[in-house]
């Protein structure tokens, strides 16, 4: 496959989604207005941000053309609106969320390993910027909001895009069809995430230190 920037589709259904998760995430954290626009906007390009600056791409993506910052706070404005019209309940924003969080990790990986490997980059690199762009703005999101990032707790979350970035990585190898290659590891990573969610797949955790004694205090 000859490899070629993200496409444009791909870009605007990644923004959107993390928007999505982002504003509904602000939204169940009680922030007003403002707040949930720019968590919107924040989970939206995080991810993008970290790419841009470990490809060294000046200016960063969304400063030279701000239409990720756009889309994002009108999607902001379409969450608030049926917040307002539809109230949910706390476990349907929590699927909200986790469903647009899946699929803006899935399609933000898939379109920053395809960039990474335009530019130049080994496959490992690209792997590797594949999954931390596809992580960053959900950490960034949840660093804001005061809550645990999904990466590091629950169920397995960055393995799916290490994944779907591999995939993409060996389909390239192989001289598939970028189009086959793109949207079939964007699936990947996406139906991945929502099977880690349903059957509560997670990586063991590390055991839990023995509590020592108590430290002396000095008056």
């Amino acid at each position: 496959m000859t490899v070629t920037d993200p496409s444009p589709l791909l870009e605007v259904v990644g923004v959107v989604a993390f928007a999505v998760s982002g504003a509904a995430v602000a939204i169940r954290a009680r922030m007003d207005w403002v707040g949930v626009a720019v968590l919107a906007a924040v989970t939206a390009v995080g991810g993008g941000t970290l790419r841009d600056l470990l490809l060294g791409r000046f200016p960063i993506g969304w400063v030279a053309d701000p239409w990720p910052v756009w889309v994002a706070i009108g999607t902001a404005v379409v969450v608030i609106a049926q917040a307002h019209l539809k109230p949910r309940s706390a476990p349907d924003e929590t699927l909200v969320v986790l469903i647009a969080d899946a699929a803006g990790l899935a399609v933000f990986t898939v379109a920053s390993t395809l960039l990474a490997l335009a530019s130049g980059a080994s496959a490992p690199v690209a792997v590797l910027i594949g999954a931390v762009t596809g992580t960053g703005g959900g950490i960034a999101r949840d660093v804001l909001a005061r809550q645990r990032p999904l990466v590091l707790v629950g169920q397995v979350y960055a393995l799916t895009a290490v994944g779907g970035a591999t995939l993409l990585v060996v389909l390239h190898a192989l001289h598939a069809p970028t189009t086959i290659a793109r949207w079939s590891s964007v699936a990947v990573v996406f139906v991945l995430r929502l099977a880690a969610i349903r059957f509560s797949w997670s990586l063991p955790r590390a055991p839990q230190l023995p509590s020592g004694p108590t430290p002396p205090t000095i008056d």
